[in-house]
């Protein structure tokens, strides 16, 4: 099965700036949460991504956000 998370992603004169993977949801529904918000000429996208389990070494990020690039590609692409 695919790991799929919705995760934010937010992007800047069509170059990604940063993704933000949340975490699970705590147990507790009073526990606080943390989200990213787009500045001043960015764009702030929530896509749908398989999500490795791991994102340690360099070439499994750049891998992964070549992926997130490839989304927001399709994505501009539909409109």
């Amino acid at each position: 099965m695919r790991n799929l998370k919705r995760v934010s992603v937010i992007t800047q004169g069509g170059k990604l700036v940063g993704v933000y993977i949340p975490p699970d949801p705590p147990a507790d529904q009073r526990a606080p949460h943390a989200a990213i918000v787009a500045g001043p000429r960015q764009k702030l996208f929530e896509l749908q991504v398989e999500v490795p389990g791991v994102l340690k070494r360099s070439k499994e990020i750049d891998a992964f956000h070549a992926a997130v690039r490839k989304l927001l590609k399709a994505g501009r692409r539909k409109k």
